[in-house]
């Protein structure tokens, strides 16, 4: 049997659903994923689980994996890596509430809509990317979009960062902005968030 070396999300999909051969060697390179593992186990063990707990939730996180995709629950919003995470870090949630080891949230503690755990690790994803593009733009430029954020006026920014005056700001803030998104466009996980 000869070995897939090249796998993308897409032919890994491709293969689970096909069935066979095919699926067995594309669970297997999850299975043997770099990090995947070690993502799920500290996880747990951040969370109040045991190794053996991750080990078990790392097992059944597959073979639910596995099930969504040939049922083509899978939406496509994020990489299948970040899929299967997700799918781990709710297993172990479910199992903490069996389990009693889990606090329910009353209906009061929330405001009723609960997301998908693939919008939430989609979320961190997001911020994760943006704060890598922040520490490519110069420091001059996270400090002036930082105070812009907190909603400064441009004659506090001009001010306390030393431009001659708040039009110099303003110019400076939207050339700023203007390097960040160009970083950002460039950059091929975000242009899958916006695809």
């Amino acid at each position: 049997m000869t070995t897939h070396t090249n796998w993308t999300d897409e032919s890994l999909l491709a293969a689970i659903q096909s069935g066979g051969a095919a699926r067995e060697s594309a669970l297997r390179h999850i299975y043997l994923f770099p990090g995947l593992r070690e993502t799920v186990v500290r996880y747990i063990l951040d969370n109040g689980g045991s190794r053996s707990d991750a080990q078990d939730v790392f097992q059944e996180a597959l073979v639910l994996f596995d099930r969504n995709l040939r049922e083509g629950r899978f939406e496509g919003k994020s990489a299948l890596a970040t899929y299967f995470v997700a799918i781990a870090k709710w297993r172990w949630v479910t199992l903490r509430r069996q389990q009693g080891r889990y606090q329910e949230l009353s209906p009061a503690q929330y405001d009723g809509t609960v997301e998908s755990p693939e919008a939430d690790t989609l979320r961190n994803e997001h911020r994760e990317l943006l704060a890598e593009a922040m520490g490519h733009i110069g420091e001059r430029c996270r400090e002036l979009l930082r105070r812009y954020q907190l909603d400064y006026s441009m004659e506090e920014i001009a001010r306390e960062m030393g431009y001659a005056n708040a039009e110099t700001a303003k110019k400076e803030a939207y050339r700023c902005r203007m390097r960040l998104r160009e970083h950002l466009e460039n950059h091929p996980l975000w242009t899958e968030y916006l695809g």
